[in-house]
């Protein structure tokens, strides 16, 4: 399988048949319609087709509750798109999972998600508010704000019992320019994560002492799983490049999970086969009727192996790009470490340092010597170390000691200052562990080059 996966919690007010009426609605608003839909009265197995396209309804009531929805498959040249919106319906809950795949698939070639089908806003906004565990599903980011910063902390810390994953995007410290825009991200995600954005970076400290450091902060967005897996993104690239690595990330990620059984397709024809035998036994119908369903079963069965077959491999390729350090879906050999980066690349360039000096010292036999060399060749160095310090350089040797630009400037590059008497005190991203004192007036020029000396020994 390759495509779309969320599971949404409608409202248990809604009726079945409003459910399945919105159903019909998303094909009748499809721009590859080629249907001939009409009003009748939607009953179990009612079907309509085409030569690209079918829509065929299902509805079964069983003990565990209503099982409803509708499978749809168009064709296109390289095979066919099923699109499966199933839920079941209880006294107290109806819950509705929409799976997209396609039947047949190259993992060289259908490497693009497909977006996010239009039945999933349109579930949101026609079947009243959903929530996720208390948090609401919405088509739009949500702003952080003193009332919702508890709730947040709890998402964070993964104290509730949410499905979807929460995506922060945190204000940078210094100017305005998110890494990615939160509005457009927020309704890219809609149905498939909770996205909350920062409008004031204070509530970054706030946040960091709720959760204990694991808040995304000064411009970098966090990803929080319900089962404590967690990312965070430092990078600063083009914004619509980020946004779209954030989307495939998630929705990868959600499709190795395994759709609920009472929200499949073969779920609910088992249970339509399984009354069949029932009514069977009790003389309703004629084994020679029974046979020929058997039969169209098992055919629909083979179908359904082939379409596994294929989604086992899906799996086993994405579970690769699900434990990788990094958006892209390549192996690596080392992940990245969760301590944040002052620069782009400042693990890697440390990295191929030590693997540099490692070669140097030539303590090594050869093939381990040859070894390095390749995985050397193999990776492309940058300089953006050395280019941090030289500003950093720049900075803290200015003439006449630290200015408010240069304030300002080390702030931009990710140290926190503070007074303390004397001196004013560096922190790196805002973390104690990383704190260096400077003197607020240099009796000398020698003295300001001796502060960036120090500072360079100590944490570069």
């Amino acid at each position: 399988m390759i495509g779309f996966n969320t599971v949404l919690p409608l409202s248990a007010d809604t009726s079945v048949s409003h459910f399945l009426s919105l159903c019909r609605k998303w094909q009748e608003g499809s721009p590859f319609r080629t249907l001939p839909l009409d009003d009748r009265e939607i009953y179990d197995g009612l079907r309509y087709t085409s030569d690209l396209e079918s829509l065929e309804f299902v509805l079964v009531e069983a003990e565990s509750g209503i099982h409803c929805g509708v499978r749809h498959v168009r064709k296109d040249e390289d095979g066919e798109w099923w699109t499966d919106v199933i839920g079941c319906k209880t006294d107290d809950a109806f819950t509705v999972a929409v799976v997209s795949s396609r039947s047949h698939f190259d993992l060289a070639t259908d490497a693009e998600l497909p977006k996010t089908p239009y039945i999933v806003g349109m579930l949101i906004r026609e079947t009243g508010p959903m929530f996720d565990d208390g948090v609401q599903i919405e088509t739009a980011a949500k702003e952080v704000t003193a009332d919702n910063l508890p709730l947040i902390a709890q998402l964070l810390n993964c104290e509730r019992q949410n499905r979807l994953p929460v995506v922060y995007v945190s204000k940078p410290f210094f100017g305005a320019d998110y890494l990615v825009d939160p509005i457009r991200l927020g309704q890219r995600l809609g149905g498939l994560a909770h996205v909350f954005y920062e409008t004031d970076s204070d509530v970054s400290k706030t946040l960091r002492d709720l959760t204990d450091g694991k808040n995304a902060y000064n411009g970098s967005i966090g990803i929080y799983w319900p089962n404590r897996n967690y990312k965070r993104f430092f990078v600063r690239e083009e914004s619509g490049v980020i946004d779209r690595k954030i989307q495939n990330y998630i929705k990868r990620v959600l499709n190795t999970r395994r759709t609920p059984d009472e929200c499949r397709w073969s779920h609910l024809q088992r249970l339509k086969f399984q009354q069949k035998v029932e009514r069977h036994r009790a003389g309703a119908e004629e084994a020679e009727i029974l046979l020929e369903y058997a039969l169209e079963d098992n055919e629909k069965m083979r179908e359904q192996l082939k379409h596994l077959e294929a989604e086992n491999l899906y799996l086993r390729e994405q579970a690769q790009m699900f434990y990788s350090g990094d958006l892209d879906a390549k192996t690596a050999i080392v992940f990245k470490g969760n301590e944040p980066e002052l620069f782009p690349n400042e693990q890697a360039e440390l990295v191929l340092d030590v693997l540099e000096e490692k070669l140097r010292t030539g303590n090594c036999s050869v093939r381990i010597r040859n070894m390095l060399a390749s995985i050397l060749d193999a990776n492309e160095r940058t300089n953006n170390k050395d280019a941090f310090l030289a500003q950093l350089k720049a900075v803290l040797t200015e003439s006449g000691g630290l200015s408010a630009k240069g304030k300002r400037e080390l702030i931009r590059m990710g140290f926190e200052l503070t007074e303390d008497g004397k001196h004013y005190k560096l922190a790196i991203k805002n973390d104690g562990r990383y704190a260096h004192p400077i003197s607020k007036t240099p009796s000398e020029y020698r003295s300001q080059e001796n502060n960036f000396s120090q500072l360079k020994k100590r944490f570069f």
